[in-house]
């Protein structure tokens, strides 16, 4: 199970990792990439991995493109949904942009749309 969906108006794709199955990575990806056509550069994302398991291990090599699709279209912050009580932290990933953890998608949000605030992009 997965979703990408997007918010055109907050300028957000949102991306829902559950149980993956064999044969998913790569349809995620092409929603990926369908959803950040529609979004303009610097954008954000929440990505939800509370519950995220591969059926498949051969299924994870499509995350690392999908990564590099985000990053490459303009992704300049996203937020991890882990479902846990986490302490606030922010990190520069690989591919340059700033990903920090929340316990919830309503959270994810008002991380997000408080950077959003403070860097004038809303």
């Amino acid at each position: 199970m997965y979703e990408v969906r997007v918010d055109v108006e907050k300028n957000r794709i949102y991306v829902v990792l559950g149980e993956i199955n064999t044969g998913d990575g790569e349809k995620m990806i092409q929603l990926v990439k369908d959803g950040v056509a529609k979004l303009r550069s610097p954008f954000t994302c929440v990505s939800d991995i509370s519950d995220f398991s591969l059926l498949d291990p051969g299924e994870g090599k499509w995350a690392d493109t999908g990564l590099k699709i985000l990053a490459r279209a303009g992704m300049a912050r996203a937020v991890r949904v882990t479902r846990h009580k986490v302490k606030y932290s922010e990190k520069k990933e690989k591919y340059g942009y700033i990903v920090s953890p929340a316990p919830t998608v309503d959270a994810a949000d008002d991380i997000l749309d408080a950077y959003e605030a403070d860097q004038n992009l809303s």
